[in-house]
């Protein structure tokens, strides 16, 4: 038996760009001049129907509403999914790279069968209340759950003769090879094989019309349509969203007094207080680091307000969920450190589609459970990959230096190592006979000398009486930053950094036990990996069973006027398909 595939949707975001200047600090000439725009989400999903463990892949496009471009304002978006009952099922923090990000969500047997909202935002938007928040209905069936009636109909008896027939005669429009051009202005699609066989070869020409003078960014989708999709809810394309977003901008005449997000202009904003636990301290003025364990640490050093308040910019990618907050100070066990929650949006005037399923549909339900669970079974066989977002250099730079400890006789003591084989490197007692480190300068006439940052396995130490007493024989490399004046990190001054990385990363875990925070984290990156057919791949495959439903996934597409040649494989499961 032959699929037959139909180009229905394909999702068109127009690419143009807009920049300004960014700053941290916003005052009323900010609001007026740039901060004022408005932003607006729209959201492509793979579907708008989905079963208990399968996936609802995501593409995130926020945009100037102002100008209908692409916005360069918000680094983070924001996506829900929120139940009828306004129960939290999942909430993502997803990295905006020029307006445009990317999640995915594996829909777990704990969520029961019903209606539910997927909503969008930036911290930006919510300044002007929820109404113009991205909202679209998500239907869920979960056929391991004991009970359906949320979503079986009321009156089935009555119903289900016409239900029966109208599942037997089921039809799709054919388009043809071209997509009409009065459903898209932008593209023309051509497909090389309108029946394809299975576990075939199939290539999709893009080619976009010359009345689109600046290319676009485009998220691509082929999935099956089965009998069950007859129940979807319509949902919004990028045209239909942006011509009835334009009606819901809510307080155009925003001013400085209005503001009660910031905006995460340079990337995701992390918050928290300083609370003194002893009546001697002060709160105000006090230096904070995070630090984010990995090969590339994050380091970051800021400053308490009067009222003890802190934030953190981080732009980097980071693969750590925990991250160390310490006080900069000799009373730091006199502090204690909270970090702010992300605070929850009302979503009690959400409406809802309401899905009402026939018994007739039970053996539709049961066919695609039981290849959706084969699929389920490989999944280590067609898992998406992470995307390699290279290496991020320390925030003070490269390294002079890199020491690997098994190139030289080892030495059991920390300072016999540092003296015998690290030169550039002093180890000083200060007027309280406590040890610090210094490294030599780039410049061998400035007599100024900072003292050095030391960090050992991504966190900065400010006491080294343990590192000095650590087994040396367990550190892997010592690398030094050197300078001819000084880093700063912050409003902390360095006068170099020795950046110590052990066999096992490990070196602080119990020290600093009491300063993890867990982060709520951005979403990673990934490169959806598809089967592969070709005379390599099929001979390793050839007994791995195929029932996808989902063929292709691409997130983000970027045209610039040329024609584009997307290239996927069909499976074992036969039918009609749409693009």
């Amino acid at each position: 038996m032959k699929g037959r595939i139909t180009i229905l949707i394909l999702c068109f975001i127009s690419n143009l760009t807009y920049s300004y200047g960014q700053s941290n600090n916003l005052n009323e000439s900010d609001i007026e001049q740039n901060i004022i725009e408005h932003e607006g989400i729209f959201i492509h999903t793979n579907t708008s129907l989905l079963l208990a463990g399968e996936s609802l892949y995501y593409s995130v496009y926020c945009l100037n509403t102002g100008t209908n471009n692409l916005s360069a304002l918000s680094k983070i978006a924001y996506v829900e999914l929120i139940g009828e009952k306004h129960e939290l099922i999942y909430r993502h923090k997803v990295k905006l790279k020029s307006g445009i990000g990317q999640g995915d969500f594996i829909i777990p047997v704990s969520v029961l069968s019903g209606n539910y909202k997927l909503v969008g935002y930036t911290q930006w938007m919510r300044n002007s209340g929820n109404s113009h928040f991205f909202k679209s209905d998500i239907s869920i069936i979960n056929p391991y759950s004991g009970s359906q009636q949320t979503i079986l109909l009321d009156n089935e008896n009555e119903q289900s003769h016409g239900i029966r027939d109208s599942i037997k005669n089921i039809q799709f429009d054919e388009l043809g090879y071209n997509l009409d051009p009065k459903l898209s202005e932008y593209l023309n699609i051509a497909v090389s094989e309108k029946n394809a066989k299975k576990r075939s070869k199939v290539s999709i020409v893009l080619k976009q019309n010359g009345t689109t003078e600046h290319g676009g960014n485009y998220s691509i989708s082929i999935r099956k349509l089965d009998a069950i999709d007859k129940l979807k809810t319509q949902t919004h394309n990028a045209e239909s969203f942006n011509l009835e977003y334009k009606e819901t901008i809510a307080n155009p005449n925003m001013t400085l007094k209005d503001i009660v997000y910031l905006p995460e202009l340079r990337g995701e904003i992390i918050s928290g207080k300083l609370i003194a636990t002893k009546d001697d301290v002060s709160v105000a003025n006090k230096k904070i680091s995070i630090s984010i364990k990995g090969s590339d640490f994050i380091l970051k050093v800021s400053n308490t307000n009067k009222d003890g308040v802190f934030y953190f910019n981080l732009n980097s990618d980071y693969d750590n969920g925990t991250a160390i907050f310490q006080v900069l100070d000799e009373k730091s066990n006199a502090y204690k450190i909270v970090l702010n929650e992300h605070i929850p949006v009302d979503y009690s005037g959400l409406e809802y589609a309401k899905l009402k399923v026939s018994s007739h549909y039970e053996n539709a339900i049961v066919e695609r459970s039981i290849y959706n669970q084969i699929e389920n079974g490989y999944f280590s066989d067609k898992s998406s990959n992470l995307k390699n977002s290279g290496v991020n250099l320390p925030s003070f730079g490269s390294y002079h230096a890199v020491y690997n400890l098994d190139d030289f006789s080892r030495f059991s003591k920390v300072s016999e190592t540092f003296t015998e084989i690290i030169g550039s490197v002093k180890i000083r007692r200060d007027s309280k006979q406590e040890p610090v480190f210094y490294v030599a300068s780039l410049d061998p006439y400035n007599l100024i000398q900072y003292k050095a940052g030391v960090i050992v396995d991504g966190v900065l130490l400010q006491n080294y009486s343990k590192f000095l007493a650590y087994d040396s024989r367990k550190i892997k490399t010592i690398s030094i930053a050197r300078t001819d004046t000084k880093y700063i990190i912050g409003s902390q001054l360095f006068g170099g950094f020795v950046v110590v990385e052990t066999e096992h990363g490990d070196f602080e875990n119990e020290l600093l036990k009491e300063n993890n925070f867990k982060l709520f984290k951005p979403q990673p990156v990934k490169t959806y990996q598809q089967r592969m057919y070709n005379n390599v791949e099929a001979s390793k495959t050839k007994r791995i069973p195929d029932f996808r439903n989902q063929l292709l996934w691409i997130p983000n597409i970027k045209m610039n006027g040329k024609e584009t040649i997307v290239d996927f494989f069909t499976s074992d499961n036969t039918g009609q398909y749409e693009i």
